[in-house]
């Protein structure tokens, strides 16, 4: 028991899990003001999707002071249903895939196509 508590704590002190409100962001970096002050962080998304974080979004940053790298923001509440995806701007722009197979793009919606069999 001793051993894991120690090799757990190890893990955490080495790649701890914090988060902040972003303060500013520029190219593909922000800074963060949480607990401590993170300036220059990296972000981390999936292969193909770019964004950046406008100034009041909450961040999570992970892997301690070494090399801090932000892996995403706190998602507010959004009106999804198990399932939905919405990607989203600051603007206002707004894309829902619905669990209907239903787009929603800025309010319009594309109702889906019926499937065919390729032959």
């Amino acid at each position: 028991m001793w051993i894991s508590r120690k090799i757990a704590g190890n893990r955490l002190a080495e790649n701890p899990v914090a988060s902040g409100q972003v303060t500013a962001g520029q190219g593909a970096r922000i800074a963060v003001q949480g607990e401590q002050e993170y300036r220059h962080l990296e972000l981390a998304a999936p292969w193909g999707i770019a964004y950046l974080p406008p100034a009041g979004a909450r961040a999570v940053i992970l892997g301690g002071a070494e090399k801090p790298v932000c892996a995403g923001t706190i998602v507010e509440e959004s009106g999804l249903e198990p399932g939905e995806l919405m990607l989203f701007s600051a603007g206002g722009a707004r894309i829902c895939l619905k669990n209907s197979g239903e787009v929603v793009i800025n309010g319009k919606t594309f109702a889906a196509e019926e499937e065919t069999e390729w032959t």
